[in-house]
C-alpha cells in the first residue's frame, strides 16, 4: 500500500458531483516538494481554516493531532482506536479515517490550476509557512507538551474555480504525519512517563512475582525431596510396623489360674511388661482421653500436624508429635533429640497413615506407648493400677482388663464416671511415665493426678462425652471433679511378680525355650513372644502337695511302725522332698513339687533345685523293671527265688578265693572285691520266695538273680523303652536301684504299668495361643504321644504284684499307707479289694534316699524324701518317710480327703478327666488267667493260685 492516499480512488469519492481533495500534511507536502512537484500556495494550516492561502478560505477536512498521529479503523463508525501492531509503521496504515476520529468526508473544492514546471516560482512566504508548520509540531513534541485534539470545526466552502487549460489540479489530500524520529522520541517519552508513574507498584509486583517463583521452585524442590525421602523411609516403616512387638508370656494352670508372667527386663531400656490388645477392646472414653491430650486432630491429620508445634509452644499440655509419630518413635526405639530423627518420624508417620487405618494406628499406639516405669501398653497399666485382670480361654482371644474399665468390683456394676476417671488417669501417663508412675511413691501419684486434670480439662474443652458415645451427656466440671476424687482415693501398689508352682513353671519354661530354638534365641523368643501357655498342672493340687510336704517334714507327726511322735526334720535329718503326679492315661503332669521350700537357702533343702527332674538313686522302686523284663521271658509272679547270702562275681574277684568267715566277706564286699548284697538290716531269710513275696518284702538277692536271668542288656533295654536314660555300668548294683533316676522318670515308668503296658510321654503343656486367640499348639488328649513297652498281660502281672497289700504285712506290719485301707478296710486282707492301688517303696544305702511310687488306673504318684546335700537320714524307711506323703497325695488326687486325720485342708475339688468316675480296680486283660501253682516250688499244682499268661503256665507238676 502506498504511503499517500489516492485521491482518484472511487472509494474516496462520496459523490460524483461533489469531488474534493484531501488536504495534505506537513510531511506529505514536504515529500511532494522534495519530489519536485511543487506546493499549493493556498494550502491551509492544519487543523484550522487557513487565512494565509492566496486562494481564499479553503475547507480543510484533515485534522492534525499535535503530539502524534492516531489511526482509526475504517470499518467502525463510532471511531474506536486500534493500537498499532508491533513493527508496523504508522504511515502504512489505511487512511480511510482522518486523525480526528470522524469519517472522511469529501467536499467539492476548487482545484487550483497547475502551472508547468518552467513557469512555477518558489513562494517565499509559502515555504516559510510550511517550514513553520513542520517545525511547530516537532518543537511541541520535543517540549513534551500534551497536545489535545482540536475541537470539531467547520470547513468553509469555497467554490471551485475551473482550472486553466494548462493548469493542473493540485491535490493536497495527504494527512500530515510526524517524522519517524519524532514518533520514536515521543514513544520513549511516554514510556518514561508510564514507568515514572507506576514505578513503586511495578517494583512491588516484580518482587512478589520473583518471591512467588522462588516459593514455587522451593516447594517443588522440597516436595521432590520429601517424596524421595518418603520412598526411602517406607521400607523402614513397613519393617517397624510389621515387627514383632515384645509381649509378656503368661503361664496358666489347667484351670486358667495365672502361674507366672515372663517378660524381658534385661536386654534394653525398653524392656518391660506389655500385653497387646485389639482396637475393639479399647473403650471409646479411653480413646477420647488419649487424643484430647496427645493429638486432637488424630482422626483427620495425615500422620503429622504442623499446627501441633504451635499448640505445644502456646499451651501447657500436648506435644508437637502426633500419635502416629509417637508410634514410630516407640517402634524404632529412638529418642535422640535430632532433626534427622524428627524428619524420619514424620516421613514414616505419613507412610504409616497411608497404609494403615486410623483404628489400626490407634491400636498400635495403645500397645507400644509407655504407661509406667517398666509398663508398656495400656493393658498392663490397667492390670497394675486397677487390678483388672484379663480372662483368657483356650483358643479364644483374651478378654483384656482394659475392656472392663467401667467395672466396679465392689458393686459388680458398670460406672461411667469410674471409667472416665480411669481413662483420664491412664491418658496422662505416656507424657512422662517414669515421673507419673503412681506405684513409685506419693510424689509420682500427685504428678499423675495433676496430669489427669489437664486431660479432663482438654476433654471438656473439646466437648467430649462421658462414655465416648455421641448421644451421651458431655463431660462437665462436676463430672471431672468426681473423676479426680476417685483417683485421689485409689491405692496404687507396686507390681510384684510372683511365681506359683515355681519348679513346675521353670520346667515349662525350659521346655518352651527348647521348642523355640534353645539357647539365648529361644529364651528371648519365650520372654517376648506374648504366648499364653495353658499347662497340665492343677494349682490347687500343687498347693495341697506343698502343704503335705511341710506337714510331714517340718511338723510333729506320729511315725508309722515306730509310733513315735517326732518331727522328721529335727529327729531324723529329713529336710527335703519332691512329688510328681501324672495322669496315668494321658501323661499330663497334674502336680510337681521340686523341693520342700523353694525359698530356702539351707543346703539340705537348696530350695530352687528341682529334685523332681534331677536324678537320685531309686532303691527298691527299681525292682519292678527287673521282674517285668523276666515276665516278658515267661516268668510269672509265682516263680520261686532263693533268698540267701550270695557272692556275685565281678571283674574284681576273678580268681579270688571266697572266704568262709562272714567278717572277711563283709570286708571284701565293702572294698568292692566281692558283691554280696543283703536285705534290709543285713539279713537274709535263707528260704525260697516267690517273685510276689520278694517284691513285697523288698528282697535284694531275688532282684539281682532275676536280672541275671533276664540279662543286664535286656533290663537296660526295658529301662530305655520306659524313658529312663540313666547311665549304668557292668555291675549288678543297679538291679536294685543303685543308679540315679529322676522322680519324673520313675513316675512315667510306673505309669506304663498303670496304662496296660503303653508308655505315654509326660506332658506339661496343653495349649499355646497368642493374645488374639491364634492357636499355636494343642495337645490332643485323645492321641497322646505314646509307645508300647509291655504287653497288657505283662503289665498286669506286675500290677497284680504291686497291689498285694496282704503280702506287705511281712515288712510293714500293720501300716497300710500303701493302700486305700482307710477307705476300704478289705484292702488290708484281700488281695483284690474294690479300691486297688499299686505301690512300691525304696531306700538306698546309708538311708540317703527314700521313695514311694505307686499308681491307680487313673493317677501315678512318685515321692522322694531326703536331703539335697546327700547327707544321710536317721532310721528312716520307705513307710515312714515318703509313704505318708504319697498316701495323702494319692487319695486327694482321686477325690478322697484326709483333713480330719491329717490336718491338711483339702482345698477345692478337682476337675480331672477321672474326677467324676474314677477307676478303682485294674482291669484283667484277656490272655491272663489264674492258675493253681505250688507256693513252695512255683510249679503246676498246689493250693495257691497266681496269674499266668496263657500258654506260659509251668508244665511240670
Amino acid at each position: 500500500m502506498s504511503d499517500n492516499w489516492n485521491p482518484n480512488s472511487d472509494e474516496n469519492q462520496p459523490s460524483e458531483h461533489s469531488p474534493r481533495s484531501k488536504s495534505g500534511g506537513l510531511l506529505s507536502n514536504f515529500k511532494t516538494q522534495q519530489d519536485g512537484q511543487g506546493a499549493s500556495k493556498s494550502q491551509p494550516l492544519p487543523g484550522a481554516n487557513s487565512a494565509s492561502s492566496p486562494a481564499g478560505p479553503q475547507r480543510n477536512n484533515s485534522s492534525l493531532l499535535r503530539g502524534g498521529y492516531q489511526q482509526f479503523s475504517p470499518s467502525a463508525q463510532g471511531g474506536q482506536s486500534v493500537p498499532p501492531q508491533p513493527g508496523q509503521d504508522v504511515q502504512q496504515r489505511s487512511p480511510s479515517r482522518q486523525a480526528g476520529g470522524a469519517p472522511n468526508q469529501q467536499y467539492p473544492s476548487q482545484a487550483q490550476p497547475q502551472m508547468p514546471p518552467d513557469q512555477q516560482r518558489p513562494n517565499v512566504l509559502s515555504n516559510t509557512v510550511d517550514m513553520m508548520r513542520r517545525w511547530s509540531g516537532k518543537v511541541a513534541a520535543v517540549a513534551g507538551h500534551q497536545v489535545q485534539p482540536p475541537a470539531p470545526y467547520m470547513d468553509y466552502y469555497r467554490p471551485p474555480s475551473p482550472p486553466g487549460p494548462h493548469q493542473p489540479v493540485i491535490r493536497t489530500s495527504r494527512p500530515w504525519k510526524r517524522s519517524r524520529a519524532l514518533r520514536i522520541n515521543q514513544h520513549i517519552r511516554q514510556r518514561r512517563l508510564r514507568t515514572r508513574n507506576s514505578g513503586p507498584t511495578r517494583a512491588l509486583v516484580i518482587a512478589l512475582v520473583c518471591l512467588l517463583a522462588l516459593v514455587v521452585l522451593a516447594s517443588f524442590g522440597s516436595s521432590a525431596y520429601a517424596y524421595s525421602f518418603y520412598v526411602q523411609q517406607q521400607p523402614r516403616m513397613e519393617e517397624f510396623a510389621n515387627q514383632h512387638i515384645d509381649q509378656n508370656t503368661r503361664i496358666y494352670d489347667r484351670n486358667g489360674q495365672l502361674l507366672y508372667e515372663a517378660y524381658d527386663n534385661t536386654s534394653s531400656a525398653y524392656s518391660g511388661r506389655r500385653v497387646t490388645v485389639r482396637y475393639q477392646d479399647i473403650p471409646l472414653v479411653m480413646q477420647n482421653a488419649m487424643t484430647s491430650i496427645e493429638d486432637k486432630t488424630f482422626w483427620t491429620n495425615e500422620g503429622v500436624d504442623p499446627l501441633a508445634i504451635v499448640r505445644a509452644g502456646a499451651s501447657q499440655y500436648g506435644g508437637a508429635s502426633t500419635l502416629t509419630q509417637q508410634v514410630i518413635k516407640n517402634l524404632t526405639r529412638d529418642n535422640s533429640p535430632t532433626y534427622q530423627r524428627k524428619l524420619n518420624e514424620a516421613a514414616m508417620a505419613i507412610a504409616l497413615t497411608q497404609q494403615y487405618s486410623k483404628a489400626k494406628i490407634m491400636e498400635m499406639y495403645f500397645n507400644v506407648a509407655p504407661f509406667g516405669a517398666q509398663t508398656y501398653g495400656v493393658e498392663v497399666a490397667t492390670e497394675d493400677y486397677f487390678g483388672l485382670r484379663p480372662i483368657c480361654k483356650t483358643n479364644q482371644p483374651c478378654i483384656p482388663g482394659i475392656s472392663k474399665l467401667a467395672y466396679n468390683s465392689k458393686t459388680k456394676k458398670n460406672d461411667p464416671i469410674l471409667a472416665l476417671a480411669r481413662a483420664s488417669f491412664l491418658a496422662g501417663q505416656p507424657n512422662a511415665p517414669s515421673a507419673t508412675d503412681p506405684t513409685l511413691g506419693a510424689d509420682n501419684k500427685q504428678r499423675a493426678l495433676d496430669r489427669q486434670k489437664l486431660v479432663l480439662n482438654a476433654m471438656i474443652t473439646q466437648g467430649m462425652t462421658i462414655d465416648g458415645q455421641p448421644d451421651s451427656p458431655k463431660i462437665t466440671q462436676a463430672d471431672a471433679q468426681k473423676a479426680e476424687a476417685l483417683m485421689a482415693k485409689q491405692t496404687f501398689k507396686p507390681y510384684q511378680r510372683q511365681m506359683q508352682a515355681p519348679h513346675f513353671v521353670q520346667y515349662v519354661i525350659d521346655q518352651m525355650t527348647q521348642a523355640l530354638g534353645g539357647g539365648n534365641a529361644g529364651a528371648h523368643a519365650f520372654l517376648t513372644g506374648g504366648y499364653n501357655i495353658r499347662t497340665t498342672l492343677d494349682l490347687n493340687l500343687y498347693n495341697y502337695i506343698q502343704k503335705e510336704v511341710t506337714r510331714h517334714i517340718y511338723q510333729p507327726d506320729v511315725q508309722k511302725v515306730t509310733g513315735a511322735y517326732v518331727t522328721l526334720s529335727e529327729n531324723n535329718n529329713v529336710h527335703d522332698a519332691a512329688v510328681v503326679v501324672l495322669d496315668s492315661k494321658t501323661g499330663e503332669i497334674l502336680g510337681m513339687d521340686g523341693s520342700a521350700d523353694f525359698n530356702s537357702n539351707d543346703p539340705r533343702v537348696n530350695g530352687q533345685y528341682n529334685v523332681a527332674i534331677h536324678a537320685r538313686p531309686p532303691g527298691s522302686t527299681f525292682k519292678p523293671f527287673d521282674y517285668a523284663t523276666a515276665f516278658q521271658m515267661g516268668w510269672n509272679p509265682a516263680v520261686m527265688l532263693e533268698d540267701n547270702e550270695t557272692i556275685f562275681p565281678t571283674s574284681n574277684n576273678v580268681g579270688v578265693q571266697v572266704p568262709t568267715i562272714q567278717s572277711q566277706i563283709d570286708a571284701l564286699s565293702e572294698s568292692g572285691t566281692f558283691y554280696a548284697p543283703s536285705d534290709y538290716g543285713k539279713t537274709w531269710t535263707f528260704e525260697p520266695h516267690s517273685v510276689r513275696y520278694s517284691t513285697a518284702g523288698s528282697l535284694n538277692v531275688a532282684a539281682i538273680k532275676t536280672m541275671q536271668f533276664a540279662s543286664g542288656k535286656a533290663v537296660l533295654n526295658t529301662m530305655q523303652r520306659l524313658g529312663i536314660n540313666t547311665q549304668v555300668n557292668d555291675g549288678l548294683a543297679w538291679a536294685i536301684g543303685a543308679r540315679d533316676i529322676a522322680p519324673l522318670q520313675m513316675a512315667n515308668a510306673y505309669e506304663t504299668f498303670a496304662n496296660q503296658g503303653v508308655r505315654v510321654q509326660p506332658q506339661s503343656i496343653l495349649d499355646v495361643w497368642d493374645n488374639l486367640g491364634n492357636n499355636l499348639f494343642h495337645y490332643n488328649l485323645e492321641k497322646p504321644v505314646s509307645g508300647r513297652v509291655f504287653s497288657p498281660q505283662v503289665a498286669y502281672l506286675m500290677t497284680s504284684v504291686l497291689v498285694d497289700e496282704p503280702d506287705r504285712n511281712v515288712e510293714f506290719s500293720g501300716d497300710h499307707d500303701l493302700s486305700f485301707t482307710d477307705k476300704d478296710p478289705n484292702c488290708a486282707v484281700v488281695l483284690y479289694c474294690e479300691h486297688q492301688v499299686a505301690a512300691k517303696t525304696g531306700t538306698t544305702d546309708s538311708f540317703r534316699d527314700n521313695w514311694t511310687v505307686g499308681y491307680t488306673p487313673d493317677v501315678t504318684v512318685a515321692v522322694w524324701v531326703g536331703n539335697a546335700d546327700n547327707s544321710p537320714m536317721y532310721n528312716v524307711i520307705g513307710i515312714t518317710g515318703a509313704a505318708p506323703i504319697w498316701h495323702n497325695v494319692m487319695e486327694r488326687a482321686v477325690g478322697f480327703c484326709n483333713q480330719d486325720i491329717d490336718g491338711v485342708p483339702c482345698g477345692p475339688n478337682y476337675h480331672f478327666r477321672f474326677s467324676n468316675n474314677p477307676t478303682w480296680k485294674f482291669p484283667i486283660p484277656a490272655g491272663v488267667t489264674q492258675t493253681s501253682l505250688s507256693s513252695a516250688t512255683g510249679m503246676q499244682g498246689g493250693g495257691a493260685t497266681d496269674f499266668v499268661i496263657d500258654g506260659q503256665a509251668p508244665l511240670q507238676p
